[in-house]
């Protein structure tokens, strides 16, 4: 935490040190990104068929806007039937919002609405949206005065055949042609990330909640412990309705046309409790349909350290299970993820095992551990209570590629007891914005640094690469500030100054300096908040940020092959 008094001196210094004008030197550090969660509040509007991330089916009545009750809906996602005359359940019908309060969608925007099936399909005319033309299945609409957009279903398959509503569609108008030539994604979403050496999944994929095997999140902390395994046939499909937010995410075969598209390296999250079929078949989709001169970056689940999700709790009761009473969840972590890693190579025909200076071949296993705490990463890399049928000791490192951190900056403006400090920077002549630049060079030079360098050692020790999995700026505000919009729209115009261009360069240089080679953006474009201001985009259609500058400048000025000539070194190895 920087105090009020941070010196003008100190914050000359930083920003000299940082000065944005300055060329970037070539180096060896590659960027990639993560992929903010699909929904229909997303101004990244990544998807051309815009039903892939609206919301659930609502069920409504005159005076409810939301029953509560369960819609019946076929095996994926399509609304089956509506309640019959005598029924005791109180809806009448079911509302779709398709766009809601969604600061990228274009209110002069036209969207071609289709559908299969037999029943009455309507646009909710709010707010000045209209149904230009209509026939059977098709419409022609325009939506709210603020882009917001919204179906209803009030009758579905009337004759009881079979023949409900379903394959629903709607895009807009100038993207019919490519939606109709089969490309699932906006062009304009992929002009914005194809820069990226990388892309992870891990949002996309849902990885942080666990389902059943019908599709449903397990939202119970007992059954997240004991939940049963998932196979291929479980999998995500191209013909599910939702691919968002709380869907089993987007299709593989969605993710591996979008790497194909762009040529960036896929990082794939498993989900938790995958089984080896699973796993094997997933695997199996990508050696198959992948471009092959790109790597892979596999990564069971995400953050199994982190007790804010389910995959924690998951892992705790497997270690009791499979490793002994007094075994801790990271050490089955460890486990899992080797297995996870060894399906993965078996399946692209490579060494399961990593040798000393051998090249991975195309698929690069992750471990993820927690940036802050310092030896938790030897749990799950060394596995003390790992062994196989003739009890030998196995260790899980040695079938790992990559050690994987986060590289946030923050920690001096999203806590309670910072509020007292930054509401004082307040009546400083520029806002407290100088005092704010300063305390986040100060959290990267003396907070972050050292960490990467910590984390390179055992990286270096293990002959694993460094690599971060989510990184960039990381404040958000206050839970006692929530109601304080002032706080949050500080923090919001802060991520906005130019000098972030100068912050995000010196956290790459930090983080390549002690031998990173694979830095990863945490989110690209959402809407700044309360709850973080995560992404170096607002909305897709924004031409640039310093944010955003910043990496795509790192990118242009150290290039780094995205094939598999350059297959990079273990941290603590340089690069020149």
């Amino acid at each position: 935490m920087l105090s009020t008094s941070c010196s003008d001196k100190l914050f000359s210094a930083i920003a000299d040190e940082h000065d944005t004008s300055a060329p970037v030197a070539a180096g060896s550090l590659a960027i990639g990104t993560n992929l903010d969660g699909l929904a229909y509040w997303s101004p990244a509007l990544p998807t051309i068929d815009l039903i892939r991330s609206a919301d659930h089916w609502l069920p409504q009545n005159d005076a409810e806007y939301n029953t509560g009750e369960r819609v019946s809906l076929d095996s994926h996602g399509w609304v089956k039937m509506l309640p019959g005359t005598n029924s005791p359940a109180r809806y009448t019908r079911v509302n779709l919002n398709v766009l809601h309060d969604n600061p990228a969608a274009p209110a002069d925007a036209r969207y071609v609405v289709l559908y299969s099936g037999r029943g009455s399909l309507r646009l909710v005319e709010i707010g000045g949206a209209k149904v230009i033309e209509s026939s059977p299945g098709r419409m022609l609409v325009t939506p709210t005065s603020n882009g917001s957009l919204y179906l209803q279903i009030t009758a579905t398959d009337p004759s009881g055949t079979g023949d409900h509503i379903r394959d629903l569609h709607v895009v807009r108008e100038d993207l019919l042609p490519k939606f109709k030539a089969g490309e699932t994604f906006n062009p304009a979403f992929v002009e914005k990330i194809r820069p990226f050496h990388t892309l992870r999944f891990m949002d996309w994929m849902n990885t942080n909640v666990m389902f059943d095997r019908a599709g449903k999140p397990i939202t119970q902390e007992s059954l997240q412990r004991s939940a049963a395994l998932i196979d291929w046939a479980d999998r995500a499909r191209p013909d599910d309705m939702r691919w968002g937010d709380q869907s089993r995410g987007l299709p593989v075969e969605a993710l591996v046309e979008l790497a194909n598209r762009t040529g960036a390296e896929p990082w794939f999250n498993m989900p938790t409790n995958a089984s080896d079929d699973y796993v094997r078949g997933f695997a199996t989709y990508v050696r198959d349909n992948l471009r092959r001169d790109r790597r892979i970056h596999v990564e069971f689940s995400n953050e199994v350290w982190n007790f804010v999700f389910p995959q924690s709790r998951y892992a705790a009761a497997r270690a009791v299970d499979e490793l002994g009473p007094d075994v801790k969840w990271m050490e089955w972590y460890g486990k899992r993820a080797a297995q996870v890693g060894m399906i993965w190579n078996r399946v692209f025909g490579e060494p399961v095992k990593r040798g000393a200076g051998a090249d991975p071949g195309r698929v690069l296993v992750v471990y993820n551990t927690q940036f802050g705490w310092k030896g938790l990463e030897q749990l799950g890399l060394d596995t003390e209570h790992w062994r196989d049928a003739k009890g030998a000791h196995i260790r899980a490192s040695d079938y790992f590629d990559e050690y994987a951190i986060t590289g946030y900056y923050d920690g001096t403006m999203n806590t309670d007891a910072s509020v007292k400090t930054v509401t004082g920077w307040w009546r400083d002549p520029d806002g407290g914005y100088g005092r704010a630049i300063a305390a986040l060079h100060e959290r990267i030079a003396t907070f972050n640094a050292p960490y990467y360098v910590y984390h390179a050692g055992q990286a270096g020790k293990r002959g694993l690469r460094l690599v971060s999995y989510e990184s960039g700026f990381g404040e958000y505000t206050p839970i006692s500030q929530h109601n304080n919009q002032a706080y949050t729209d500080f923090l919001a115009k802060l991520q906005r100054r130019p000098e972030f261009h100068g912050l995000e360069m010196a956290n790459y240089t930090a983080f390549k300096n002690a031998g990173g080679s694979l830095y990863m953006n945490f989110g690209i474009i959402s809407t700044p908040g309360k709850w973080g201001n995560w992404s170096a985009l607002e909305t897709v259609h924004q031409q640039s940020s310093p944010r955003y500058r910043a990496l795509t400048d790192w990118i242009a000025a150290n290039p780094v092959a995205r094939d598999l000539v350059n297959a990079g070194t273990p941290a603590g190895k340089r690069m020149n």
